[in-house]
């Protein structure tokens, strides 16, 4: 092989390696005029990629970076050496699918990154890099599976992290538990399935998940948590609420809640707004009263049947208060309404009011002249309007019932008539006997309707009985309640002083029986 075959073949390799590393291209990142001051605006930048940017240039003071209708696939070294005070960077909706393992290493004094609306999958370990100053963080509209938390070990200024709207299925919670002033987090419209409150956090927005399960750390007694929307997931089982005393703000509608104590927000003298609609609540119970005095409790679009003074006392201090949308039958609204003192609207259409009762409730209501919403719902079955309200009331219905079977019957007569007429008109010799059948069909029918009313009747007055007798049962239950609770609280009285005389007796052995006896 010659000297010139080598040397062609060392030029070729030397090609297709250049090839092979892509080429080097300058990027002009001069910003869009006319320019702020410290702001810089880049437009129309296009990284692709496969290509490979050059990462000389020069240096300005800009430390607001925008990049805005451009293409950036990635984003290149230039960038941070064209800004090293860069305090905010700003790349919504440009196409970003990945970061570089160290990508803002070379921007120590970063504070503000807003990357969302990408479509960035992996968050490489040491991504932010020391992110020592770093605050906020927005990452919501990308394609994250795994936040693993350890991209934020050392990220300790940190005060707002949004990453709603990917698809989350996991996020470790213990480094977050770390950051002392981390206040907000998003993390709605995501797949994930638990989530643990960190300490120091006092908003976090989780809706829209598939959350089963809310936990905390089980070493830690105080915890910051202002605001949770929960709403729209799968919870069950909300005790662990009990632990947050300084909740102003909790949207728990559109999970799978059956019964609700009242209890656990006893501890929360700030609460000012509780949703609890469109669940499956059927009990609502308090089983220690402290008054929480919220502004707004809706517990709409659930199960609840009845409500007494008792179950109220959780709420009985709502200014704000929504129960449409039930199958209530029973509110108990005392005199004036003073087991409601604060109440000053209130929402009930959409239930099974009788209207009796609901008339007694809306005199008392209105002598405290609370508002109470009107229904703009055509009434069911059986139901009439009173006073903007849809209720039962079985003597009018049995009324209507009556008139209705009546019509039924004149229409049968006419009917019977008109065709006697005719019969009359075609067959004259067969007058009487013509007019017989009309007659006989009327009685038969008569005596029938007759039959299936009073039957009805019947029926009605057993319904009425059974239900006099169902409520004289609940009332001897609630008193047979009361005599056992009273029962217990003197065994308790007299437990407590057998204690009290057992720790002042001394024992000694019997010396004939070997036994031991007490000596007071």
């Amino acid at each position: 092989m010659s000297g010139k075959t080598v040397l062609f073949l060392c030029l070729l390799q030397i090609l297709e390696t250049i090839s092979s590393l892509g080429t080097k291209t300058s990027l002009a990142l001069n910003c869009f005029q006319p320019q702020k001051a410290g702001i810089c605006s880049l437009r129309f930048v296009k990284v692709l990629e496969k290509d490979v940017i050059d990462s000389a240039t020069q240096a300005t003071s800009d430390k607001v970076i925008h990049i805005e209708q451009s293409q950036l696939e990635y984003i290149p070294e230039v960038l941070f050496n064209r800004f090293p005070q860069m305090e905010t960077f700003q790349a919504i909706g440009v196409g970003l699918n990945k970061f570089s393992a160290d990508a803002f290493a070379k921007s120590p004094k970063l504070k503000h990154l807003d990357v969302s609306v990408n479509s960035i999958s992996i968050l490489p370990q040491d991504v932010f890099g020391t992110c020592q100053h770093l605050e906020l963080i927005n990452m919501a509209q990308n394609r994250l599976h795994l936040f693993n938390g350890i991209e934020l070990i050392g990220c300790n200024k940190l005060r707002q992290l949004n990453v709603s709207s990917n698809q989350l299925i996991f996020i470790n919670w213990d480094p977050l538990n770390d950051l002392r002033h981390l206040e907000q987090i998003d993390l709605s419209n995501n797949l994930i399935s638990s989530v643990t409150v960190p300490r120091h956090v006092k908003r976090i927005v989780a809706r829209n998940n598939h959350i089963h399960k809310l936990t905390t750390d089980s070493n830690s007694f105080i915890f910051l948590l202002e605001h949770l929307d929960a709403s729209r997931n799968r919870l069950s089982n909300i005790d662990v609420l009990a632990r947050f005393g300084k909740m102003t703000y909790i949207n728990l509608s559109y999970n799978r809640l059956l019964n609700v104590d009242f209890a656990l927000f006893k501890n929360m003298p700030s609460l000012v707004e509780l949703n609890l609609a469109h669940n499956n609540i059927f009990v609502v119970t308090t089983s220690d009263v402290k008054l929480v005095a919220l502004e707004s409790v809706d517990l709409s679009n659930n199960e609840l049947t009845r409500l007494s003074e008792a179950d109220c006392k959780g709420f009985s201090q709502a200014r704000k208060l929504l129960l449409n949308n039930n199958y209530l039958v029973k509110l108990e609204v005392m005199k004036g309404a003073s087991n409601f003192p604060r109440l000053q609207s209130i929402s009930l259409n959409g239930n099974d009011w009788a209207c009796p009762d609901m008339e007694a409730m809306l005199t008392e209501l209105g002598a405290k002249k609370v508002t109470v919403k009107p229904t703009d719902e055509a009434c069911g079955t059986y139901q009439v309007k009173k006073r903007g309200l849809c209720c039962r009331d079985l003597s009018t219905s049995f009324d209507e019932l009556v008139l209705l079977e009546s019509q039924k019957l004149s229409e049968m007569r006419q009917v019977d008539q008109s065709r006697a007429v005719s019969a009359s008109t075609v067959k004259p010799t067969s007058v009487t006997r013509q007019k017989q059948v009309p007659v006989t069909a009327n009685k038969e029918s008569v005596s029938r309707y007759s039959e299936e009313m009073h039957n009805l009747s019947n029926s009605l007055r057993e319904t009425m009985s059974r239900l006099v007798i169902i409520e004289a049962e609940l009332k001897a239950s609630k008193s047979e309640k009361v005599i056992l609770k009273d029962s217990l609280d003197r065994a308790q009285i007299e437990l407590k002083a057998l204690n009290e005389k057992l720790a002042r007796c001394k024992s000694t052995v019997n010396q004939r029986t070997g036994q031991t006896v007490l000596i007071d």
